[in-house]
């Protein structure tokens, strides 16, 4: 009898097989399973009788097997795509059977959850090789006590970021033992180019050599293993740092009026913590943090943890300090290592050569606004500012200079051109020149209107123009009653995970995506749409960047923005976010990042957005009966080459839904439903439209008021009525068609 397993086995072999002929780009698994069940068709029945109790199909079930040959080095499986390695080649023609291929893929499979933890973190260690450095891949196996040639095959499936670093001790991939087809050999050499290691005058075709210059020692490596500092004079020097330290004595009052003053020294209370060397690496500090507060609540000794490490470790001589005490700020430069004093608890002490004591800087007035919101997180005792170290480094040095506070890049709005005001069907530049203008003075606007208006179109367009139509600086996102301040800006969120705790490769498990083992869940902070836009934005002061909130009043607005409410008013100021993510140093919204919201004046939630959200926004009016949407229609015909008569529609429905009970002008339908292919193909075509999209709008507006809204709003009542016939032509004789829609 057939077993469940040689089933699977069968589909993984076909799968590998199918993948032969697609090494170079591999195949999504939605287009990959098809094939399967194409070359053996009766392997889902064949799964159904071996394993009639199975809660997932075969699809989901080779999602999860296929894991194996991911381990093995068989099989790169990167959402949603899979394609087969050098290695997985090499696997078909040694294990041509599909029970032996799968079960050598599930011994090397063991092997690699035999010493999970180890390749997880040999893994991790390729994340922290210093810039334009390698590493031979047999000194990294050693480090984990893993064997070289099964580390360069997980990492040949599983492409952790920095794998191209790990090369043979020649700088080469050759003697790795690894099989490696020419596109793959390509990539490494790729890679590498932009890493600025490829030793192009000995590489070929067929091998890749990094520089070996470059090579990280064994003593380096291990150094990086244990997040301490290498004596080796090989590495790469370390460029300055600042950091703010704070202190204060028993009575609340900073040190730098008393001990840190007269004694030319910043130091940091260790309590009851056992003497650290200089430069001790993180894993024994948060050790001895634990045995010394094994009560304390595990995110404030991890806290504690981190500011110790970094007073004995990462702070280094010649690094600049600053300091605070109400708006005086003081500045020196650290001289010497961290040694510590026991006393009634342990105190880290550093000499310091303070370079203005008697002249203190003023800290809101000389350091400028975006250093400030540095200064803003009183809980912190120690904040890594190193992003100013330029501006501080002429005020540490010996004799030093106060100049005045940089200025900030000052955002550059583009006007308006010609070729934007065609794309919109507008008359001329002057409304959205508005617009820009009144983003040049509050970088949030909403443009609003009843539906059809071209809102969203509207922003989008201005968006790509403000952004000089640069991919990823515009970003559009939805609101809904749903979403919260977690979707939109940054939230804890659940990841799956596979059998072995790793971190999948992304992605649900089943067939659409044919990964993940989805056996564990792990919890991390993820960034939201604005809060990766706003990054990307401080990161490149120069671009304008734009988010689009579509249906804005549909969202809870305080629930969404939750703190981000200051920020809207408040661009150069910064604050400290609720999940701490800034790390202590404040977080702003950049002034080259720019709101554009849309809102539906007749969606009954309009009145959510209070007072306080709506000084915070420019507003924008889009309304058939005033520019720049006005004689709109006509134009667009006109350009189009076709009848008026779409118009002259729209003119009537528009008179007949203000004449209505309501009396309101703001539920007047916008040009867009005339402006597409349904409303002008024909008097079936209209007939749809006017059926699917129109009656039900206008039957919402006059909801509860016994408006017979067929009669009043019917596409033959208002045919009739403007003398037009049914295929857009006057009609002299009488209306044409028949029965209202």
């Amino acid at each position: 009898m057939t077993t469940p397993f040689e089933v699977s086995a069968r589909a993984v072999h076909e799968a590998a097989t199918i993948l032969l002929d697609h090494t170079q780009d591999g195949l999504p698994f939605r287009r990959l399973w098809p094939l399967v069940l194409q070359a053996g068709p009766s392997l889902e029945d064949d799964f159904r009788a071996a394993a009639p109790g199975a809660t997932r199909g075969l699809a989901i079930s080779l999602g999860y097997t296929a894991t194996s040959l991911v381990k093995a080095g068989w099989l790169c499986r990167k959402r949603p795509v899979w394609r087969l390695t050098g290695l997985g080649v090499q696997a078909l023609a040694e294990y041509p059977e599909p029970v032996d291929f799968l079960s050598e893929a599930g011994e090397r499979y063991m092997d690699w959850r035999r010493n999970r933890e180890a390749f997880d973190a040999a893994a991790a260690l390729l994340q922290l090789v210093p810039d334009m450095r390698w590493l031979d891949i047999e000194d990294l196996a050693a480090e984990y006590e893993v064997d070289a040639y099964t580390l360069a095959s997980v990492f040949q499936g599983t492409r952790p970021d920095g794998w191209h670093l790990a090369l043979d001790a020649e700088g080469t991939t050759v003697d790795v033992g690894i099989t490696l087809l020419s596109n793959e050999i390509e990539t490494w050499r790729n890679l590498l180019s932009e890493d600025r290691l490829l030793d192009e005058q000995y590489s070929s075709q067929d091998v890749v050599r990094a520089l070996p210059g470059r090579k990280m020692t064994r003593e380096e490596i291990t150094a990086l293993v244990l997040g301490e500092t290498a004596d080796d004079p090989v590495l790469p020097e370390r460029p300055r740092r600042v950091w703010i330290l704070r202190g204060t004595d028993e009575g609340g009052a900073s040190l730098i009026r008393t001990l840190w003053r007269e004694e030319s020294v910043v130091s940091l209370d260790a309590g009851r913590m056992s003497p650290l060397p200089t430069g001790a690496g993180p894993q024994r500090v948060r050790k001895v943090v634990d045995d010394a507060y094994e009560t304390m609540p595990a995110g404030r000794r991890e806290e504690l943890a981190k500011e110790v490490h970094t007073f004995v470790a990462r702070i280094q001589d010649g690094d600049i300090v600053v300091c605070t005490d109400g708006p005086k700020g003081y500045i020196g430069v650290v001289r010497g290592p961290a040694v510590h004093q026991q006393g009634a608890t342990i105190t880290y002490r550093r000499k310091v050569d303070w370079r203005n004591l008697d002249a203190p800087l003023d800290i809101v007035k000389d350091l400028g606004p975006s250093l400030l919101g540095r200064l803003g997180d009183a809980d912190a005792r120690i904040v890594d500012i190193s992003e100013f170290a330029s501006r501080l480094e002429a005020l540490a040095g010996p004799h030093p200079v106060q100049e005045p506070p940089p200025v900030e890049f000052e955002p550059y709005l583009p006007d308006i051109t010609q070729a934007l005001v065609s794309e919109l069907t507008q008359e001329n530049a002057a409304w959205l020149q508005e617009c820009v203008e009144l983003l040049r003075a509050k970088p949030q606007l909403v443009f609003q209107g009843p539906p059809g208006t071209g809102k969203t179109f509207t922003a989008l367009a201005l968006a790509r123009h403000l952004t000089g139509g640069t991919p990823g600086n515009v970003r559009l996102v939805q609101f809904h009653p749903a979403y919260s301040y977690e979707d939109f800006f940054e939230g804890i969120r659940p990841r799956l995970t596979d059998p072995g705790g790793a971190e999948a490769g992304g992605g649900k498990p089943g067939a659409d995506s044919g990964s993940g083992d989805g056996s564990g869940v792990v919890f991390h902070l993820a960034k939201g749409p604005l809060r990766r836009l706003a990054d990307a934005a401080e990161r490149r002061p120069a671009e304008i960047f734009v988010l689009v909130i579509d249906e804005m009043t549909r969202g809870n607005l305080a629930k969404v923005f939750g703190e981000l409410y200051f920020l809207l008013e408040y661009r150069k100021e910064y604050i400290h976010l609720q999940y701490g993510s800034d790390d202590g140093s404040g977080f702003r919204l950049p002034p080259n990042l720019f709101i554009l919201g849309t809102m539906n004046t007749t969606d009954r939630s309009v009145s959510l957005m209070d007072a306080a959200m709506r000084r915070r926004f420019s507003f924008m009016e889009l309304h058939p009966e005033v520019e720049p949407l006005n004689g709109m229609l006509e134009r667009w015909l006109e350009d189009e080459g076709r009848s008026q008569d779409a118009a002259r529609l729209l003119a009537e429905l528009n008179r007949r839904i203000g004449d209505g009970p309501s009396g309101d002008q703001g539920f007047r339908i916008g040009p867009s439903y005339f402006m597409q292919p349904l409303a002008h193909g024909g008097r079936p075509a209209l007939a749809r439209l006017w059926r699917t999209q129109i009656i039900p709008l206008l039957t919402e507006f006059h909801w509860g008021d016994e408006t017979d809204v067929a009669a009043e709003y019917g596409l033959d009542e208002l045919l009739r009525h403007l003398g037009i016939d049914g295929d857009g032509e006057q009609d002299t004789d009488g209306p044409g068609g028949s029965g209202t829609p």
